[in-house]
């Protein structure tokens, strides 16, 4: 049953009318000018994305870590992955900012709005073992310069994405956990039991190559990211829950 539904809102959001960014004239001097212009909570001065009621504005304000670490990359033409896509308004301003680059989308949901030649979107949930069988199988002879997890962020969630979606970046790309202290400041969405560690403490262990208890990160998988994993960097937004972290393959 659950795989006739799937194929049956596959079939209407492939016909359902999307915006086509490909003729789109907007400045891409600036990503958080297309964060904000798009309405991702990335940007600085964006009108509640979540609410149909609210008028507050918010942002977290990660376009100026994304330029500082990526801006070198601008005009490049690489693979990028972004986990957690919703309606698409961070996957539309990377696309126009990224020029050159094609930007791989997945989701659980089939909320994506935009359309380009240069954006590829899959449903994905990262619990669902056949929607990551379907991605390995699309994507054995792909790697990512940069992949970014902005999707549920739920604690087991973020741990298993890193797990499954790390080893396809490529030497000296980025992996990035956006609201990674999530869990911290909102509780429910610590869905770990205790059997986790936080993604602050995580990657404290990481850096230090120091072994942490988890169920879903085995010794091997944790000697994997020690090997791998290179360089940390872990910035302050805008607001109090505005955490970002860039983790380098090398």
């Amino acid at each position: 049953m659950k795989k006739i539904t799937k194929i049956y809102k596959t079939f209407l959001f492939n016909l359902r009318n999307k915006i086509n960014i490909d003729s789109n004239l907007l400045d891409n001097k600036s990503l958080d000018n297309l964060f904000n212009h798009f309405g991702t909570d990335k940007g600085t001065n964006v009108i509640d994305p979540y609410s149909n009621e609210s008028n507050e504005t918010l942002g977290h304000g990660f376009a100026e870590f994304y330029e500082d670490q990526f801006k070198k990359y601008k005009n490049k033409k690489m693979n990028i992955l972004e986990i957690g896509t919703w309606e698409g308004a961070s996957t539309a301003s990377f696309a126009l900012y990224f020029s050159k680059s094609k930007i791989y989308a997945i989701d659980r949901n089939f909320k994506l709005k935009f359309k380009s030649k240069r954006i590829e979107f899959y449903h994905c949930d990262i619990n669902n073992k056949d929607d990551l069988i379907y991605f390995k199988k699309k994507n054995c002879d792909k790697s990512f310069k940069i992949i970014i997890d902005d999707g549920s962020h739920f604690l087991n969630d973020m741990i298993s994405s890193l797990k499954f979606f790390f080893k396809y970046l490529d030497d000296k790309g980025f992996f990035v956990i956006e609201d990674f202290n999530a869990p911290e400041y909102f509780k429910t969405l610590d869905n770990s039991k205790g059997n986790e560690p936080s993604i602050k403490e995580m990657l404290s262990n990481i850096n230090r190559k120091k072994k942490f208890k988890s169920k879903i990160l085995n010794d091997s998988d944790q000697e994997y990211l020690f090997e791998n994993i290179t360089d940390i960097k872990i910035f302050k937004g805008k607001t109090k829950i505005s955490d970002i972290a860039f983790l380098k393959k090398g």
